[in-house]
């Protein structure tokens, strides 16, 4: 059966007082959009894949660098969807360099895992001791508006995350199977159809816990954030997809983030 296979690489750099492409690959079902901005603010970028979503065998890499003192929001022209699978894994590879004092913000909108979905994602940064990251992965098992949920499929999603060489967060999240009875437990999701993780890597990460903190109590979320060597974690839980974006943003905005416009579409 024919698989899509697609591929993006940026590379931004600070020039004449802008943060301007210095570097640009494109391949197979992979796109590139950039949005207007304001002089001297963060370049936009949006990933698009043309292929309108990935099943079993699909591959799909994106690669960001930040050269030092630039900035860059990143995100995806949609949520990514994951579709149906015979039986292969579809793959997804990001990784993301960040140089002295470089700034971005990966803010992808949300996967969707149909039924039976199979899929592994890799997420591998590499940051300059200084510089500042903002990231967030955001999952909807199903659409619940259009009565879908997750019964069965796999997903596997792999977080390395290194300092100035230092390796600062690892995570591995995975399920498969009985996927339905596994995520309504109460030490999972208690049947919980939405969640995500968000991470901020700054030096002044510690100074913002507080009131990250405090829009945590949204009655329609379930959440907590911690802080520890210049991280600040968040873990989001919700009944469906729309508590999760309304509870997001807030959250992204308190860490520093710069909201891209896509998520407003």
């Amino acid at each position: 059966m024919e698989r899509a296979r697609g591929r993006v690489g940026l590379a931004v750099a600070r020039r004449d007082g802008r943060n301007a492409v210095a570097d640009l690959a494109q391949a197979g079902c992979g796109r590139l959009l950039f949005p207007v901005v304001a002089a001297g603010a963060a370049l936009e970028a949006v990933v698009v894949n043309t292929s309108g979503g990935l099943t079993g065998g699909d591959r799909f890499a994106a690669a960001v660098e930040v050269r030092p003192g630039a900035a860059v929001v990143a995100t995806t022209q949609a949520c990514e969807k994951i579709y149906r699978s015979t039986g292969e894994t579809a793959e997804v590879e990001t990784r993301l360099t960040l140089g002295a004092g470089a700034r971005l913000a990966w803010l992808p909108q949300e996967t969707i895992l149909f039924d039976r979905a199979r899929l592994a994602r890799r997420l591998e940064v590499a940051m300059d001791e200084d510089a500042s990251l903002l990231a967030v992965e955001a999952v909807l098992l199903g659409r619940k508006a259009s009565g879908e949920s997750l019964t069965a499929g796999a997903f596997h999603d792999s977080w390395r995350i290194r300092r100035g060489g230092r390796l600062v967060l690892a995570e591995e999240t995975g399920f498969a199977g009985d996927v339905a009875a596994t995520l309504a437990a109460g030490a999972t999701l208690a049947g919980a159809a939405a969640y995500a993780t968000v991470v901020l890597v700054d030096p002044a990460a510690e100074a913002r816990l507080a009131v990250a903190r405090d829009l945590l109590t949204n009655e329609a979320i379930e959440g907590g954030i911690s802080s520890f060597d210049g991280l600040c974690v968040a873990r989001l839980v919700a009944q469906d997809g729309g508590a999760l974006r309304a509870g997001l943003i807030p959250l992204l905005r308190a860490l520093g983030g710069e909201v891209p416009r896509v998520w407003s579409l």
